[in-house]
Parts: structure tokens; C-alpha cells; sequence
């Protein structure tokens, strides 16, 4: 049987065991997921995909420092994965740079548990959940878990990517971690980006058995296919999803021009239907940590990793979107003297390219720069608290609303008088307790830690499915390479994803970096909608959420009832409501964590 891979760990005091005797693994973790190291009296376990080198992790720990700041040296080097380290009496865990490895830990009498996920620290998931978390979950998903320490369950506290776990003597707190940014110009930083995919593809993918990858047509995933073709003994299978009720699905063109152009490709079409539309299928979902946008799309999902079950690797180009680019809010950073210009340049081309008026483009570009985030967080708590009457035509893109530093989500306008105020609260204890947080570099890294806590859990279904999914723009390198780029400089509206052009446009073939257009599914959730109305329609007619006095089901019964006549309908508000539900009702069956599979990590292994 494969069960979700997690792990459990407890700091109880005990003066110099090594963590290989608190931490139990369970589920069928891969050799390359589990690495131990010691220096002297210094042991380090890194679960995940670590890809430093045995001198670079001993270097590492052999930081003369306190243990805090060797776990943090330690967290950081090449690939993605979370670090425990110990010395003596003390443990410190740290995640990766980008918090795809998150940390949930709970302290008693009897000393500090600490695990990989929630779940295997509850023994009453639905009694256990914070209601007013969850309500932040939907009313705000830019605000994501908030205030460290904030979880969705009660007496959890989850581990930021920003912070350590520091335990000793039965103890636990959140540290801060040090922060280690440079800045370097966009040639170095192609450099370095350039080095440190290619790092992360060549080590993933040489010597195993079976390699697969995406092959969307898009920049991200086809430079991680086209680097692993190089890395491979024969040809690398490719998998290109294509769905014939896509309204602008031109992905499989360009898929087919690289293959046509590199022949270690082999190209694996799986082309979508009505089985595999959005909102299909959502009862076979496995129960994840936090709800998935990962439900609606599971037939999806199923039938595109099909082809990938069984491979030792199957890389993805998730995270590319995020690590590379940036917010509109960097379009703040050029309201100022040198460089107005070039901010003139860039609101006209946004305004041209999404059809709004240029003034209303550079009014919120020059408003977001005279405010904060900690205002902003203030500005959307009161507009929680007032209401605000609903309109359609809310539910049109305007990109101009895009040009802020956090947003309320769709399902906000449905939540009830009680939820909104609680969330509202959150929201300004939240801003009273920021500290540097602000500035369009903090953003993105928010940006980045958001879209990585959905991987997380795409990773985690994949895997319930047979498929190993790996990431590489997530790891710790291509983060830091990245951000040490200043927001400007990565991105612009004239050119997609100008870093992964520099980066590889000499070593890769030039189409790849040409494309201006994404493949649009958008049309599929009306169609996947429509042809699962009444399963829907018994969804949210027993809701859940309301239950819980989260939101006003009539409203949104009545989006939903818009969305099935075709009409303009908050989509993104119907999908963020939806899978919640669905996960709420995996809840009350209970965190199925089986203790089959425990593997007991001793000294002597």
C-alpha cells in the first residue's frame, strides 16, 4: 500500500540522542529523501531532495556558530528539503527557502512533537480545526497562514519558511533565520539560475531507472525537459496535456516544435475529455493537509500523471510562474526619478495588452507605491467589516485590481457577518506585529511561499497516484538566484520571463523563449461545471462551510447557479469554496495516517 510519505519527531529533553532516534518515517520514502550526516558531536537528517555534496553538508555543519545558525547554513545548500540538526540537548529544524517541506510542531508536558504534517498530530481533525483560519483561507488566500506560528489547527503551530524550530529541554520556539540577500545584475543572476537548474535537473535525473517530464510548451517545463534529454540514455518521455475544449490550447504546437527540434524527446500526448474535465471525480481526491485546488482538477490530474506512474522522477515546471517573475507591484519600484520613464513604458503596455485605459493603470500603480502591506492588510480588514454590495461585474479581470500588495479572495463577498469580523481581526493583528515585510521583493516572496504551499499538495496527491513529482524551480538556489534579481530587472511586459531567456536562450533552442501566449483552460471549468451540476448543487446545498458559520450558502449557490447558465461567475471564489467543501467532508472520515510502514531511524541503521 502507498500512503502519504510524512514524518513525526519529539524533543523530550533527552540530553545527546540523535534525531534519528525521535523521528519515525513513514511511507515508502526514496534512499535520495533521507541522508544523514555528522561532524564530531553535530548530526544533521535531511528529508527531502538534497543534492549538496558530502563536503559541502560537513562544511556546513562544522559552522563555527550556534546550532541555529549551522541548521540554518545547513537548510539552504543545493536542492529542496528540510534539515534537523543536533547537538547535544539541542534541535533545530529549518525547511527550504521556498517552504515546500513545512514543519507543524505542539508542545505539552511531555516534551515537543513535531511533524511533517498536521495531520499525524491530531487525533480529532474536525473537533481540532480553527475555524477562523479556515475562514482566512478563503476570505484571503494572499494572506495565506498570516502571523507566524499561525495553523489551521488548534494547538499546532506551523513552522514559517522564515523561521526555525529551536528545541531543547522538552522546549520549543520560533527563531528568526538570518537573512543572506545580494544583489546582482540580470546576466549574473541568469548565470546563476543557469547553473543551478541545471544542478538540480542533471542530479534528479541521472542513474535512475525511469525519467519522465511535462512538456506543456511553456518556457518553464520545457527547459526542464530539454535539460534532462541531456542527462538520459535514450529518450526521455515527455508528457504533453492537450484538451480540445480549451479555448486557446496552442501548447501542443509548441511542444510539437521542440520535439521536432530535440530528438531525445519522446512526446506522450494525453489528450483531455469529459471524464477528466474540472469537478470530476473530486470524491477520490485523498485527504490532504489543507484543502486543494488539486480537487477540481483530480481527473485532470489522474489521467495527465498516468502515463509518469512508476518513474523515479517526474519533473514538473510548478513554481516557474512565481520564482521567476514577479507581482505588478514591481511596477512601484519605478515611480521615482530615473526611472519614470520606463514606468510610463511599462502601465501603457499592461493597459494595451489586458484592454484598459492607461489612466486607470498608472493611478494604481502610483497608489500601491504611496501604501504598505501592514496598510493594506488595515484597509482590507475594514472592508470586511463594512460589507460591500455585489456586483457581476466584479467577477471581470481588471489588471489594475492586480496592483496591490494582498487582495481579498472571491469567496469573501459570500462569507458571513461573523466570519468576516474574525478574519478581520486577524487581519490587523497580523499588521500591528510585521516587521520587514514590506517592499516588492517581500511580496514576491510571499507570492513564491503561497504557490508553493499548493505544490506541496499537488506533490502529496501525485504520490498517492504512483508518481514522484519534483519541482527543481523550487530549490533553495534557483530561489536565491532569482530574487538576488532586482523585481525590475525579471520582469516586464515586453518580454515573458526575460531571466530564463538570458539564462538558457544561447543553450536551448530560441522558441522556447519567444512564446508571449499560455494555453486557457478557463473554458473547461464552465463545461466541467456545467456537466456536474447537480453533484455540485448537492455540495454546497449541504455546506459545510455554513455549518461552521463561515459563509452564506444562497450566495454562493446563486454563483454557482450563474456559472451553470454560462454567465461571467466568480470562478476562482466557486473553486476555492468547492474544494474545501470536499475536503471538509475527507475530514469527518478521519486523517487516515496509517502506522503500517513506520520505519524507526536508530544510530546503528
Amino acid at each position: 500500500m502507498v500512503v502519504t510519505r510524512y514524518f513525526v519527531g519529539s524533543d523530550a529533553g533527552m540530553s545527546g540522542a540523535d534525531p534519528e532516534c525521535r523521528i519515525r518515517l513513514r511511507g515508502p520514502w526514496p534512499e535520495s529523501q533521507v541522508r544523514r550526516t555528522r561532524v564530531h558531536d553535530r548530526s544533521a537528517l535531511l528529508l527531502g531532495e538534497c543534492l549538496a555534496t558530502t563536503d559541502e553538508l560537513r562544511e556546513a555543519l562544522s559552522h563555527d556558530g550556534p546550532l541555529h545558525e549551522v541548521a540554518d547554513r545547513t537548510a539552504v545548500l543545493s536542492g529542496s528539503y528540510c534539515a534537523v540538526v543536533t547537538h547535544g540537548p539541542e534541535t533545530v529544524v529549518a525547511t527550504d527557502l521556498a517552504g515546500l517541506h513545512r514543519v507543524w510542531y505542539r508542545s505539552s508536558a511531555e516534551g515537543v512533537e513535531f511533524a511533517s504534517t498536521p495531520l499525524a498530530l491530531v487525533s480529532d481533525s474536525v473537533r481540532g480545526l480553527d475555524v477562523d483560519s479556515l475562514a482566512a483561507r478563503l476570505f484571503c488566500p494572499d494572506f495565506h497562514t498570516g502571523l507566524p506560528g499561525a495553523s489551521l489547527y488548534k494547538g499546532l503551530i506551523e513552522v514559517p519558511p522564515d523561521r526555525l524550530l529551536v528545541m531543547k529541554g522538552g522546549r520549543a520556539r520560533l527563531g528568526p533565520r538570518s537573512v543572506r540577500r545580494s544583489r546582482t545584475s540580470l546576466q549574473e543572476g541568469a548565470h546563476a539560475l543557469r547553473e543551478a537548474l541545471d544542478t538540480g535537473v542533471r542530479a534528479r535525473v541521472t542513474g535512475v531507472p525511469k525519467a519522465t517530464a511535462d512538456l506543456s510548451g511553456g518556457m518553464d517545463s520545457s527547459t526542464l525537459a530539454l535539460l534532462a534529454a541531456r542527462y538520459r540514455e535514450g529518450r526521455l518521455p515527455a508528457l504533453t496535456y492537450t484538451d480540445p475544449l480549451a479555448a486557446n490550447d496552442d501548447d501542443l504546437a509548441y511542444a510539437a516544435l521542440l520535439v521536432d527540434r530535440e530528438p531525445d524527446l519522446e512526446q506522450i500526448l494525453v489528450e483531455g475529455d469529459v471524464e477528466s474535465l474540472p469537478f470530476t471525480g473530486m470524491d477520490g481526491v485523498p485527504l490532504t493537509d489543507h484543502p486543494s485546488l488539486d480537487t477540481v482538477i483530480f481527473a485532470r490530474d489522474r489521467a495527465r500523471l498516468r502515463p509518469a506512474y512508476g518513474s523515479s522522477v517526474h519533473l514538473a515546471g510548478d513554481g516557474g510562474d512565481v520564482v521567476l517573475g514577479a507581482p505588478l507591484t514591481y511596477l512601484t519600484t519605478l515611480v521615482r526619478p530615473g526611472t519614470l520613464r520606463r514606468f510610463v513604458r511599462e502601465t501603457r503596455g499592461w493597459a494595451r495588452l489586458r484592454h484598459r485605459p492607461v489612466h486607470r493603470v498608472m493611478r494604481s500603480a502610483w497608489a500601491a507605491s504611496r501604501t504598505s502591506y501592514p496598510g493594506t492588510l488595515l484597509a482590507l480588514a475594514a472592508r470586511l467589516e463594512t460589507g460591500w454590495s455585489y456586483s457581476a461585474r466584479e467577477n471581470h479581470p481588471r489588471v489594475e485590481r492586480n496592483i496591490a500588495w494582498i487582495h481579498l479572495g472571491q469567496a469573501a463577498r459570500w462569507g458571513t457577518r461573523t466570519a468576516r469580523a474574525a478574519v478581520a481581526a486577524r487581519l490587523r493583528h497580523v499588521a500591528g506585529n510585521l516587521d520587514d515585510t514590506d517592499g516588492d521583493d517581500a511580496h514576491t516572496l510571499r507570492m513564491i511561499r503561497r504557490h508553493t504551499a499548493d505544490t506541496r499538495l499537488f506533490v502529496d496527491i501525485a504520490a498517492r497516484l504512483g508518481v514522484r513529482v519534483s519541482a527543481p524551480f523550487f530549490d533553495n538556489q534557483v530561489v536565491a538566484a532569482c530574487l538576488a534579481v532586482p523585481s525590475a530587472e525579471r520582469v516586464s511586459v515586453f518580454q515573458a520571463k526575460p531571466l530564463l531567456k538570458a539564462a538558457f536562450a544561447a543553450h536551448l533552442p530560441a522558441e522556447v523563449y519567444e512564446r508571449r501566449t499560455k494555453g486557457d483552460y478557463g473554458t473547461c471549468e464552465y463545461h466541467g461545471i456545467r456537466r456536474n451540476a447537480a453533484r455540485l448543487r448537492n455540495l454546497l446545498g449541504e455546506s459545510r462551510l455554513a455549518d461552521l458559520g463561515i459563509l452564506q450558502p444562497s450566495l454562493v449557490l446563486a454563483e454557482l447557479e450563474r456559472a451553470i447558465s454560462g454567465g461571467y461567475a466568480a470562478m476562482a471564489g466557486i473553486v476555492d469554496v468547492v474544494s474545501a467543501e470536499v475536503w471538509l467532508r475527507k475530514l469527518e472520515d478521519g486523517p487516515a495516517l496509517p502506522s503500517e510502514h513506520a520505519l524507526v531511524l536508530t544510530g546503528d541503521r
